[in-house]
């Protein structure tokens, strides 16, 4: 969705962000988004373009903001995207003097990630059909899901030739199209070739799909969107008398959490997740301090 621009210097902006830095088009709308909220203030409070803010327009639209009710992530998001735009003008104009210089960002909120136990993944597993081609499907999408912490999206758009049996590893072309690779353990593996040997010659007949998991549509097969896989997680999740909020995300954050509790390091899980920034799955950290506080509990001579 393409966002009506208020100002020339927020069109020139914008075409950084597309060409030079190579944004998404959501990431761009979301920058726009919030400067041009920005500079709609700026109009309406003192008549001013976005260019001539300064640091006390700057805080008195952050109170603002703050008195609306505007959660911290928010504030956070918003004033990164001010001092990526005045950083921009003040990198083309060295006499532009950027009001966001001084600007100190707002604590986030760390929340901590909704995951699964051990004995619910285990219940909702086991509730698929393994009497059906469906049922042994969706038994093997979850095993992967679980076992290598893939985004949905990651998994529905997975192709044949990404599985590597012998090595036991999936090739993950991720966001941005990063490539990681991905082991998965033992029990995927029997499942993957449960699946490949019984079930997918069943859905996908002449095997004319070339995506790993489909539904037999006709005398074919078409392969399966994120919504479907997210209303069928949510169907095995009610079949098991499971009640708590549910996501395919909250396999990959269990993926995660209980690595990290087995005793995985950080760095190993982010390269696993194809997360580019450790701040990123450092929403995790709470895994490690506990286990850090244990330990010390645990060893340490003054208990």
């Amino acid at each position: 969705m393409s966002i009506k621009l208020k100002s020339p210097e927020l069109t020139v902006f914008a075409a950084y962000l597309r060409l030079d830095k190579g944004l998404s088009e959501k990431t761009v709308s979301a920058y726009l988004s919030d400067l041009e909220l920005f500079e709609t203030f700026l109009h309406g409070s003192y008549g001013k373009t976005i260019l001539s803010a300064n640091a006390k327009t700057l805080q008195e639209y952050m109170s603002q903001l703050k008195l609306v009710g505007l959660k911290s992530s928010s504030l956070h998001r918003k004033i990164s995207s001010l001092r990526a735009f005045y950083q921009y003008h003040s990198n083309e104009n060295p006499t532009f003097i950027n009001p966001t210089a001084k600007m100190e960002l707002p604590q986030k909120t760390r929340k901590l990630p909704n995951i699964l136990s051990r004995q619910n993944i285990e219940k909702i597993f086991s509730s698929c059909d393994l009497k059906t081609p469906e049922g042994i499907r969706d038994r093997t999408m979850l095993e992967l899901l679980y076992a290598c912490g893939l985004r949905v999206s990651e998994l529905v758009n997975l192709k044949r030739f990404q599985v590597q049996k012998e090595n036991q590893w999936l090739k993950i072309y991720g966001k941005g199209g990063k490539e990681r690779i991905v082991p998965y353990g033992k029990t995927a593996k029997e499942y993957l070739e449960l699946y490949l040997n019984e079930a997918y010659p069943k859905l996908n007949p002449g095997f004319l799909e070339e995506k790993l998991f489909v539904q037999l549509w006709g005398k074919g097969a078409k392969p399966l969107t994120r919504q479907f896989f997210w209303r069928k997680l949510k169907l095995l999740a009610h079949a098991s008398g499971i009640t708590q909020e549910l996501s395919p995300h909250v396999l990959r954050h269990s993926f995660a959490t209980h690595l990290l509790e087995g005793g995985m390091n950080l760095r190993s899980v982010q390269t696993l997740l194809g997360h580019s920034d450790i701040s990123t799955t450092q929403i995790y950290t709470h895994v490690e301090e506990d286990r850090l506080l244990k330990a010390h509990q645990k060893f340490h001579p003054r208990k």
